[in-house]
């Protein structure tokens, strides 16, 4: 019995262990003493997390901008632990630390729940200096609440689908992807949405709620010399904005759509399908008018019974049955949401005015997004013509790969191919147990090739259980359990 117990005890220890955010310190061994950023990619599961520190000139604290916060898989109590440390990072001293610049790239669980989850941390432990989020989350344009609204209608009527009986592998894999839409965590958090709600008031309580487009006058850094913020994305090309797939043809010449493939016509009919109706709208989409139809629950149903027993129910004849081929649409249409949501990603280039070097972070953009970027530009003081978006590509000695390595959300050609600039570094957050749980291609083989031999290895996964690469050691990256830290000394 005392063997038993022990042996439980033992168990619950590790599982609470691995649970548990870990133990790191605030400064990597082995980091240099000075450096004009220090970018931190934190290892926390599948999710977006980093923290950039920008040193100020005399004894002016560092600037401290925070790129997400979020992750599948991880309750509050791990995500809390996060901000914690991200606390002890900004404010080594104790009291109130400040994150000058906090930036939101897109409506995903993987990118904002730990803003619902550690929100008391947030709360009481830190002062926000700004908040910036792409153009697409202006809710009082009218386009943005009306894609919002078609947003919600179609995740509504996804989980509607998902609520009926008898569907069995029709609509497998669906409820994975509404992951990254879905409330935060077991504990009910909050969803997703919320989160964003949050950010934007305690922008507005700071004074400094800002929706960046593309093309703006690119940024300041307050205090911070030398450095140029320029905003590449979310599109604001409607066909862009919705051009998210890599099919053959596009690796051609051209661009396919998502939710605008299925159309509100089709939605409407899925969604009666599923018994979601809108306005009464489920009679008008139903296949067939209610007098010519016959439910198993019709007291008319008698009369055809023995009939379809021999033919219809008959194990023997299954082929015969239709009731849910109209949901094979399904798995697309979760699909689109989800890339159509990563599509409108805000996409920050961040440049060294004196070196021309650019640290380069995409959120989790896919083909429509990058594509867009080939028609930017920004005018630059000092500057005579206009800075196109592809020459801060070609000048990036730091990438954050998009949607964790996925095969669509690194453009080829007028992405990756551009990136010609010596000592380039990827970093890719990803945890390899969670994206094969989903049964995810992360990262995808040929992208991942790709970023090796454009980087000469220095390929960094955020995934705890990967040791760092001698090729990124010896660019001057440094980890520990609880991060990976890049420099530009």
């Amino acid at each position: 019995m005392a063997t038993a117990k022990k042996t439980a005890a033992k168990k619950a220890a590790a599982k609470k262990a691995v649970n548990s955010f870990p133990v790191a310190p605030a400064t990597a061994p082995g980091s240099p003493a000075k450096y004009r950023v220090r970018v931190r990619m934190y290892r926390h599961g599948l999710g977006d997390c980093f923290l950039l520190t920008f040193p100020r000139k005399g004894k002016a604290a560092p600037l401290q901008m925070l790129i997400d916060c979020g992750a599948l898989a991880r309750d509050g109590a791990f995500m809390t632990g996060l901000v914690e440390h991200i606390h002890k990072t900004v404010a080594p001293n104790g009291g109130k630390g400040r994150l000058d610049v906090v930036a939101a790239t897109h409506e995903h669980k993987d990118h904002l729940s730990g803003f619902n989850q550690a929100r008391e941390v947030f709360n009481t432990k830190f002062d926000f200096g700004a908040v910036w989020l792409g153009w697409t989350e202006n809710l009082t344009k009218p386009e943005i609440e009306k894609i919002k609204s078609a947003k919600r209608k179609t995740a509504e009527t996804l989980r509607a689908a998902l609520r009926l009986r008898g569907i069995g592998a029709a609509l497998g894999g669906v409820e994975e992807v509404l992951q990254f839409s879905a409330a935060d965590d077991t504990t009910g958090s909050g969803t997703v949405a919320e989160a964003l709600e949050y950010l934007k008031l305690r922008g507005t309580e700071a004074g400094a709620l800002r929706y960046l487009e593309p093309g703006q006058a690119p940024l300041a850094l307050e205090g911070v010399d030398g450095v140029r913020v320029y905003v590449l994305g979310p599109p604001q090309d409607p066909i862009l904005l919705k051009g998210s797939e890599v099919t053959g043809k596009m690796k051609r010449d051209g661009v396919i759509y998502h939710l605008g493939a299925t159309g509100a016509v089709g939605l409407e009919a899925l969604g009666a399908a599923a018994g979601v109706e809108e306005n009464g709208d489920g009679e008008r989409f139903s296949p067939f008018a209610a007098e010519h139809r016959i439910t198993r629950q019709s007291p008319y149903f008698a009369n055809v019974a023995p009939f379809l027993g021999r033919t219809y129910d008959d194990p023997a004849q299954a082929w015969r049955q239709i009731e849910t081929d109209w949901m094979q649409a399904f798995g697309q249409l979760a699909l689109d949401l989800d890339s159509d949501t990563n599509n409108t990603s805000l996409v920050l280039a961040f440049e060294f005015e004196k070196t021309g070097e650019v640290l380069l972070f995409v959120g989790d953009a896919q083909v429509g997004n990058w594509l867009s970027w080939a028609g930017v530009e920004f005018a630059v003081p000092g500057r005579e013509k206009p800075l196109p978006a592809h020459d801060l590509l070609n000048r990036t000695v730091f990438y954050k790969v998009g949607h964790h390595g996925s095969h669509n959300a690194t453009l080829k050609a007028g992405g990756l191919e551009l990136m010609n600039r010596p000592g380039l570094v990827a970093f890719i957050p990803l945890d390899r147990a969670t994206a094969t749980a989903q049964r995810w291609d992360m990262p995808a083989g040929p992208l991942f090739g790709a970023l090796a031999q454009k980087t000469g290895k220095r390929v960094v996964v955020s995934d705890a259980e990967e040791a760092l690469g001698e090729e990124a050691k010896a660019a001057g990256v440094r980890a520990t359990a609880a991060y990976v830290d890049y420099f530009l000394v």
